[in-house]
């Protein structure tokens, strides 16, 4: 059913009064209230919230949906009749901040996170709308939007982990803080500027969770990794539990830059530091490193500056041809 069509439908039973009608029209949609790409007025909001009323384990797609603000702190408590929920990045953050207007959207939080299956997308490409001229600019967001992701994952106490999705998102410094006291009930997917971002102001304090919020591979290829970086990439690193794989290739890293990274070489299983600046000197550090610990399975050094390699001929983990 068209979303159009399907508006029309829940405006007649909303006007008619049936509540009888609204469990036929889910029964012959599969549960399914599509209401894409409309723009809905109080009328519409109300049938909206007579159709979540009197409906159970629906699911609702808003994306590219535009709902006045007063009217989606009205319909947010009616999550509690949804299985799922598809929003755009645009609506997901109205909701958001609607979640701290007031107590009652605040208990809300657990049911928001759980509809929208423990996931926060803020990126573009997850759902392009190909009907329409998609803005696929990076989205801007600012402290106070990322002080409201907190808050709703804070308020939320679930055992499962969010995926925080913030590829073509823009954060500034101020929001960045904000995120990390939630960082350790979340997956962190972004693209390698932000990362850079959360890797050059990492604490101490929150290391472990920013280490576990990135999972099991850390890809900052063909980035800079000036010292501020490398050393939040140190900390990282020694928080670090079950790491497989660290690519660190063309990021410009020199002997010096090196030398923060060594002493906790052996967390990752693979590591990729071709591309670079790293001569004999630093490739004798990680030869040694490599020699003392079985858990490294593989060192890439392709297109250094290591001119004596007959070394490392001994140890095969270690690939520089």
């Amino acid at each position: 059913m068209s979303s159009a069509f399907m508006l029309c439908v829940i405006r007649e039973i909303y006007e008619s009064g049936s509540a009888g009608f609204v469990s036929s029209l889910l029964s012959s949609v599969e549960n399914y209230i599509n209401l894409q790409s409309r723009d809905l007025d109080s009328v519409h909001c109300a049938a909206l919230r007579f159709t979540l009323q009197h409906c159970t384990a629906a699911s609702l797609n808003l994306l590219w949906t535009s709902i006045p603000e007063e009217e989606l702190q009205s319909i947010l408590p009616l999550f509690t009749h949804l299985s799922h929920l598809s929003v755009d990045r645009l609506l997901l953050l109205k909701i958001l901040h609607c979640c701290s207007v007031s107590d009652v959207q605040q208990e809300a939080a657990a049911v928001l996170l759980s509809v929208l299956q423990h996931k926060l997308d803020f990126s573009c490409r997850s759902a392009l709308d190909l009907t329409a001229n998609t803005d696929s600019e990076p989205l801007h967001l600012t402290a106070d939007d990322c002080h409201e992701m907190s808050r709703v994952i804070q308020r939320a106490h679930s055992d499962t982990k969010t995926r925080l999705i913030l590829h073509d998102c823009e954060i500034h410094k101020a929001g960045i803080y904000q995120l990390f006291p939630v960082l350790h009930s979340v997956h962190l997917c972004c693209d390698k500027p932000l990362l850079l971002q959360f890797v050059a102001r990492v604490r101490p304090e929150e290391a472990q969770s920013l280490s576990q919020a990135l999972g099991e591979e850390l890809d900052l290829s063909q980035t800079q990794l000036d010292p501020q970086v490398c050393r939040g990439l140190e900390l990282i690193l020694e928080y670090s539990e079950g790491l497989t794989e660290l690519d660190l290739s063309q990021c410009r890293l020199t002997d010096d830059s090196l030398d923060l990274l060594l002493p906790n070489l052996h967390k990752a299983q693979i590591t990729d530091f071709s591309g670079n600046s790293i001569t004999d000197a630093g490739a004798e550090k990680i030869y040694s490193i490599v020699t003392r610990n079985s858990n490294i399975k593989t060192v890439r050094l392709f297109n250094n500056r290591i001119e004596s390699r007959e070394l490392f001929s001994k140890d095969p983990r270690i690939e520089i041809w």
